[in-house]
């Protein structure tokens, strides 16, 4: 059906080109008298991409060979724990709706940087196929739906961050600030794609004719005439902004705003403590150490966000065929979708490593067998030990609840938030 609606492109010139047909050498084809008449400025484009490094295979090897299967499995498996922990019943309310929407099309971007992966390992750019589907799918879903869900996923980090720094810099505003969680997550899926519905027609499908084996095989290059429109390079621009530039500058000031209100939350705290000797020789061992997962945690994600979203930002807006041949653009491209990848990869660990609430709900979702019965001792130790009443602040404390990254036992042994 597809294939009756989609007209491919037939060009002759272009499919000789890439076979070899009617052409004596590469001298004549680049610079011979005969080449400029026969060949358009997208063929010349076409070929000096083709004489690539022979250092460039190798590379390819490394990253799409080796590093992103590793980085792939371990991002799905980590997403999928993910999922499963955020269902959990102890993880309810506004902020982990949008985790779980980050999560799911986190999981969904890294499934669909596998056939991205296979493509450049195999097919390198140009590709070369028999079948109608993938090589449709390659010249105009690829992209669109790899980067629509990677856009997704920024888009619920920064709703997410937003909703942390009212919840702690502004606790008197009510929330859910944006609007029904539900909603907002739709409307962002929903307005994410319409933004990147125009990247579909960045590539072009060929159909070549192979005489020998009288069968047509496709080939994918640039829709030179729509990237070079005025539309393109302002859209193009326009992406980035929207989605790298603003998210980036706007979750780093707000994580950097929640850290120095929440320390100041927790001086008062510590003051309030420290002038009860009764309670020193108590809190002391484990004192304030919630304090230091939280700046962790939020420092950690502004740092990877940067780090690992802002090269392929810059990718983006340099990537095109009179670089492609070049082997440190290789390098740099190979690096920035491995770091893209490795930062929806990555937040399950990240979660499992600053967050004691999150780690105890996943032993027992996954029933660690040592883990129940050092649960259950824990639980008989915090009920048979005295609680002192203590008044503290309500602003102070109503801020400790709304942010804490650590959990206690209960007497029915569930991890609840403090």
């Amino acid at each position: 059906m597809i294939r009756r609606l989609y007209n491919t492109v037939e060009d002759p010139a272009y499919c000789s080109f890439i076979w070899g047909d009617n052409l004596t050498n590469s001298n004549d084809l680049a610079g011979g008298s005969n080449s400029t008449s026969l060949f358009t400025s997208d063929l010349r484009d076409d070929f000096y991409s083709d004489v690539e490094d022979p250092r460039t295979e190798k590379l390819r090897e490394y990253c799409y060979g080796i590093l992103l299967p590793i980085i792939c499995a371990l991002g799905i498996i980590g997403n999928v724990l993910n999922l499963i922990v955020l269902t959990r019943r102890n993880m309810r309310g506004t902020a982990y709706i949008y985790m779980r929407a980050y999560s799911t099309f986190a999981l969904l971007a890294i499934v669909f940087a596998i056939p991205f992966g296979i493509r450049m390992l195999v097919h390198k750019d140009r590709g070369q196929w028999e079948e109608f589907g993938p090589a449709f799918y390659t010249a105009h879903l690829e992209l669109f739906l790899g980067n629509g869900c990677l856009g997704v996923g920024v888009m619920m980090l920064l709703v997410l961050t937003i909703e942390r720094y009212v919840s702690v810099c502004h606790p008197g505003f009510s929330r859910p600030v944006i609007g029904p969680p539900g909603f907002v997550v739709f409307m962002t899926c929903l307005l994410t794609f319409i933004m990147y519905l125009p990247s579909i027609f960045r590539g072009e499908l060929i159909k070549c004719l192979l005489v020998g084996r009288n069968v047509y095989v496709y080939l994918r290059r640039d829709n030179q005439a729509y990237q070079h429109t005025i539309f393109y390079t302002i859209y193009k621009v326009t992406l980035e902004v929207v989605f790298k530039l603003i998210p980036t500058v706007v979750i780093a000031g707000l994580n950097a705003r929640i850290m120095q209100v929440y320390r100041r939350t927790c001086e008062r705290r510590r003051q309030m403590v420290l002038t009860r000797a009764i309670y020193v020789k108590d809190e002391d061992p484990r004192k304030f150490a919630e304090e230091r997962r939280l700046f962790l945690l939020l420092g950690s994600t502004s740092l990877l966000f940067l780090a690992c979203v802002s090269p392929m930002a810059i990718l983006h807006m340099t990537i095109a065929s009179e670089v492609l041949p070049s082997f440190s653009f290789q390098v740099f491209r190979a690096l920035a979708n491995l770091l893209e990848l490795i930062n929806y990869s990555i937040t399950f660990y990240i979660y499992c490593l600053f967050s004691e609430d999150f780690r105890n709900t996943l032993m027992r979702t996954i029933k660690w067998p040592w883990f129940k019965p050092k649960l259950c001792q824990q639980a008989d130790e915090m009920s048979a030990k005295p609680t002192r009443l203590v008044h503290l602040d309500k602003v102070a404390l109503r801020n400790h609840h709304v942010t804490t990254t650590s959990g206690v036992c209960t007497g029915a042994g569930r991890s609840s938030s403090i």
